[in-house]
């Protein structure tokens, strides 16, 4: 176990290169979460674990991740194929005939908000309506960082919350709560914050639209698609094949992989494309261009390629998560906080902290979850609070939270969907960065 000072060693560090990378170096995260690797393994060597101890360290958690790697794999090659069959400029012709950009931003927010209720996947919900919904935004010329922002806030209502998500069954389960009781309490501190959402992205669209007459010819950039591309209702089916299959509980890799095998079969009946050309797009994306920047921007997603960088990411970000975890980097800055508990509303607050820096530091949804959950069950039993409350409060934090982590897996395949950096679309997230307040606020009029 690591003293207090040993552990916040690291977590000052990586704060401190990713600030010098992102503000004065101009270099990828990558580059940061390198030299922090490099780091935190010579400190462990200086503090006397063997090499083989720190290797066992690094790869812990790479099991863990492979079904990432494969979702984004198949993510790239199905976008790739829904802009070559003209299932993405489909979505975005019938987009641009229905959506106001006055009302763009609060539709977004509460349509992909059901959806993931429906779902219970941010990265379903992204991965369809949000892919419509980003490159409408990006076509009507919009702020596509906000555009993200509404889409990123609707997605993990239902990843947090909806009896069909995966993690949501999970922060129950290691909470020792029951799942419909964690519902419960959990809407009662998503209400404020919610409405708070719903009613910024009115007035945000309101006000920059209402007397607002630069956007983008919409009739003329609709004729665009239909010379462009196959426009049909037929090419909706896919996206709406997932949001079927996720309501069904069918694994998100088993659904992409059939989307896949059914976008290649809608690519053959709708296309002139030829099997060959089919499979190359899979892989690499479309290259040929038109010279036009609006459909040469629909043009540019996608491939299986697209995605190396963020893999990447993916790779640096786990073999770093590995060593925190199993160094116990968050039990040793914790710790020596646990004794100034000495109500509720404390120790909900050390929980919504725990839970943003293991997120933070483990760099996935799941261990931003399962870490405080198992660290500080015994001191709600200990005061006789209810596990509900537990699970209720990692929910809004660990859980939340990892889309807004620009290491975290989460972030890095909302961004591999929407095609906007973490750093950009984070200040308008609204709904995750008011989950933490909206939950310390219920908590104290509860604590009577």
């Amino acid at each position: 176990m690591l003293s207090f000072k040993q552990a916040i060693i690291p977590v000052i560090t990586m704060a401190l290169l990713i600030l010098l990378s992102v503000l004065f170096w101009n270099a990828p995260i990558q580059v940061a979460l390198f030299f922090e690797i490099m780091i935190i393994i010579s400190l462990a060597l200086f503090w006397g674990y063997k090499w083989k101890e720190i290797e066992d360290m690094l790869f812990s958690s790479f099991r863990n991740i492979g079904n990432v790697i494969l979702i984004l794999f198949l993510l790239g090659m199905m976008i790739a194929l829904w802009i070559a069959v003209g299932t993405v400029p489909t979505m975005i012709y019938y987009g641009l005939k229905t959506i106001s950009p006055k009302y763009f931003f609060i539709l977004s927010f509460i349509s992909t908000s059901m959806v993931s209720m429906a779902v219970g996947t941010a990265v379903g919900t992204a991965s369809t309506i949000g892919l419509a919904l980003i490159s409408i935004a990006q076509t009507m010329g919009l702020n596509l960082p906000l555009a993200a922002g509404a889409i990123i806030s609707g997605s993990y209502v239902g990843d947090r919350m909806s009896p069909v998500s995966s993690i949501a069954i999970i922060t129950a389960h290691v909470s020792e709560s029951g799942l419909m009781d964690m519902i419960y309490h959990m809407f009662k501190t998503a209400i404020i914050p919610y409405i708070i959402t719903a009613f910024t992205f009115f007035i945000i669209g309101l006000t920059n639209f209402s007397n607002n007459n630069a956007a983008a010819d919409l009739i003329t950039l609709s004729e665009m698609l239909k010379n462009n591309f196959q426009i049909s209702f037929w090419l909706l089916l896919p996206p709406i094949l997932i949001i079927i299959l996720a309501v069904f509980k069918i694994p998100t890799i088993i659904n992409l992989a059939l989307n896949i095998l059914f976008s290649l079969g809608m690519g053959i009946l709708f296309t002139n494309n030829s099997w060959s050309k089919l499979l190359n797009i899979m892989f690499r994306g479309i290259k040929q261009r038109t010279g036009i920047t609006f459909i040469d921007n629909i043009l540019a997603r996608g491939g299986l390629t697209s995605m190396l960088e963020l893999i990447s990411l993916i790779i640096f970000a786990v073999l770093l998560g590995g060593l925190l975890e199993k160094l116990g980097v968050l039990n040793s800055i914790i710790r020596p906080f646990l004794h100034l508990i000495k109500e509720k509303i404390h120790l909900v607050a050390v929980t919504l902290f725990a839970g943003i820096v293991s997120a933070t530091l483990g760099c996935n949804q799941f261990l931003g979850v399962f870490l405080p959950a198992k660290m500080l069950g015994e001191n709600y039993d200990q005061m006789h609070l209810e596990r509900k409350d537990l699970a209720r409060a990692v929910g809004d934090s660990g859980l939340i939270f990892s889309p807004l982590i620009p290491w975290n897996v989460n972030a890095l395949m909302m961004t591999a969907v929407l095609g906007v950096n973490t750093i950009d679309y984070l200040p308008f997230a609204f709904f995750p960065l008011l989950m933490p307040l909206s939950n310390l606020l219920v908590t104290h009029f509860e604590k009577d």
